[in-house]
């Protein structure tokens, strides 16, 4: 959805009043956007400034795949690559070699889960040599004393490389390269994150671009700006909405179970399955799909059957919409008003509006006159809120970007862009209680203390959180992961077939996906490349076609997310399997992240 469409649903929700307006955003994003906020007080994704980076050290980001801003991560790797008399250096850290670790310098395999570990050794190293910014962190950090004991104490290399699989001397160079190749990024993935510990792994990720002072310069992290939209003028609220928006959350965000988290969607299909904390009576799902998208998605299928009425709204039919009482189809990209900006990434800001560019081939309408004719029908302070917004997905368009330029103006240019950006904002920036970037989470302490949860030092400092794998060891032997390809289309379907010719690019295989082993884990199994296979996990069994090479480590499986479908289309019906079937559910205890890549699995020939 664009910007324009979340703000709209988003006010339906408070004037209805309903507290329960979830986003399917953060299956990925939760644990990196908290790791953030542990530090620096934004609760977002990072933008990088990659034009004048000289080295990316990439911790399970599919950066080149599926790592947001993809289009701009692409058109910059070219710069940052072959447009430069010196090249940016690039490492990828991830125990799957991945089309970004093929493009990278140097592709460095890690046990699965271990990269807080890894990132702690690296700092360590940092600090012991003395290759800090100590400049930076004596201006603008707290708690770097606690940090450095941690560090020092807790992470040696030769300890951290038993748990990590990454020799000592290897973990040393890497940190002597990443501090004296300034300036440089670390950057955070769902690979690194998209476990029970993700949140301690972000921050300590996020912690190595302070230590060597990457923080608002040119060439590191950088403060993404936003446009100036027209404020919505308040909601009017009757007591009815009140009273509902006062209510728990169904993903019991906002509470001590989750400290940290602002929307935890996956959560939302155990309140309904037990009516917990009460009984859902009807939802209205916009472009989501959490029957294919969710960890163990069975799970969404029991809870939509027992919505007693459930409303689809999107494009295109999906799995989630076999679930529907009533599908209402809205329109495409092409057909579409909207306003969106920039995710993190290019640091200034823009503001960009869709405009239909042909009219709605069948009768469908725009997400923003949905709402509107919602609105409408539900009368009341309900209307009343959407009265001289704009009426309708133009004039609602309008309304917003009115106090960013003229209509016609941008209408004609499509896009508008603001200032140049601009660097060390040292005073404004950090949102944190000391006013400065923060090894030790003044913003994290303050939160455990408003639930009444007690916490010990570490707690509010980066560290590795070891993470319990779903499944017995002795039954389920190897670690299931799974990644996006490219092709995967983001809020959307593989319902092309030019997408799915070249699905697998590093297989050079379409039409399917595969079952990643390393040579050593198929002998032991006695498989074959190209043999059938079932994996199987405590939570289902699926069956697909194995794939044998040496860019996986052993003990490991991997398979492509986005295949699998059933109820999407012609040219993605019946291919290949959907490992988020077997997946099983568990969270990162802060955000609220769901885990993807904790479950044990066994693989056999079929």
């Amino acid at each position: 959805n664009t910007i324009s469409d979340e703000d709209i649903i988003r006010r339906f929700g408070q004037a209805y009043g309903t507290p329960n307006v979830i986003s399917t955003d953060i299956n990925d994003n939760e644990a990196v956007k908290a790791g953030g906020w542990m530090a620096d007080g934004h609760y977002s994704r990072s933008a990088y400034d990659l034009p004048h980076t000289n080295y990316i050290l990439a911790f399970g980001a599919g950066i080149l795949e599926s790592e947001k801003p993809l289009s701009r991560n692409l058109r910059m790797w070219g710069k940052i690559r072959r447009d430069r008399p010196v090249r940016a250096k690039v490492v990828v850290v991830d125990p799957r070699y991945s089309v970004t670790a093929a493009k990278a310098d140097r592709w460095l395999p890690v046990n699965p889960g271990t990269d807080g570990a890894l990132v702690m050794a690296i700092a360590g190293v940092i600090i012991s040599e003395n290759l800090y910014d100590t400049e930076f962190i004596a201006s603008h950090t707290t708690g770097f004393e606690e940090y450095k004991q941690l560090a020092l104490q807790e992470y040696p290399p030769e300890t951290v490389a038993g748990i990590t699989g990454v020799p000592a001397d290897t973990i040393r160079e890497l940190a002597r390269e990443f501090a004296m190749t300034r300036p440089a990024i670390a950057w955070r993935g769902r690979g690194a994150t998209c476990w029970p510990g993700g949140t301690y792994a972000s921050y300590a990720i996020y912690c190595l671009n302070a230590l060597v002072g990457s923080i608002d310069v040119p060439g590191g992290v950088t403060y993404q700006e936003y446009p100036d939209y027209r404020p919505l003028p308040e909601i009017d609220e009757d007591a009815i909405a009140r009273t509902g928006k006062a209510s728990l959350k169904l993903d019991l965000s906002g509470t001590d179970a989750f400290p940290v988290a602002k929307s935890i969607s996956n959560r939302v299909a155990d309140s309904i399955i037990d009516s917990v904390p009460y009984p859902v009576e009807m939802a209205i799902g916009f472009n989501g799909n959490p029957v294919m998208e969710a960890p163990n998605t069975s799970r969404w299928q029991t809870a939509l059957e027992k919505v007693p009425y459930y409303v689809h709204i999107a494009p295109f039919l999906d799995e989630t919409a076999e679930y529907a009482d009533i599908i209402l189809p809205s329109n495409t990209f092409l057909e579409t008003w909207g306003y969106d900006h920039s995710p993190p990434g290019s640091g200034f800001a823009e503001v960009k509006i869709k405009q239909p560019v042909v009219p709605p081939l069948y009768d469908t309408r725009d997400i923003i006159d949905i709402v509107f004719a919602f609105a409408g029908a539900t009368g009341g302070t309900v209307a009343g809120s959407f009265s001289g917004i704009g009426n309708n997905a133009e004039g609602f368009v309008a309304y917003r970007t009115g106090s960013i330029a003229p209509w016609e103006d941008l209408r004609r240019d499509g896009v508008r862009i603001g200032l140049a950006y601009e660097y060390y904002k040292y005073g404004r920036i950090f949102d944190t209680p000391s006013r400065k970037f923060e090894f030790y989470s003044g913003n994290l302490a303050a939160q455990l203390k408003s639930f009444g949860l007690s916490a010990d030092k570490t707690d509010c400092l980066p560290h590795y959180v070891p993470s319990e794998a779903l499944g017995d060891a002795g039954e389920y032997p190897l670690l299931l992961s799974t990644y996006q390809p490219l092709l995967n289309i983001e809020n959307g379907n593989q319902n092309y077939p030019w997408a799915q010719e070249v699905y697998l690019v590093m297989h050079g295989r379409g039409w399917t996906n595969l079952v990643e082993m390393n040579k050593r884990t198929a002998e032991a199994l006695n498989i074959r490349d190209g043999d059938e296979v079932y994996i199987e996990s405590p939570y289902g069994k699926i069956r697909g076609e194995a794939r044998v090479f040496q860019g996986i480590m052993p003990g490991v499986i991997s398979i492509a997310g986005g295949q699998g479908h059933y109820a999407g289309g012609r040219w993605e019906d019946g291919i290949g399997i959907n490992p988020n079937d077997i997946i099983g559910v568990d969270y990162d205890r802060l955000s609220g992240q769901s885990a993807f890549f904790n479950t044990r699995v066994k693989v056999y020939r079929a």
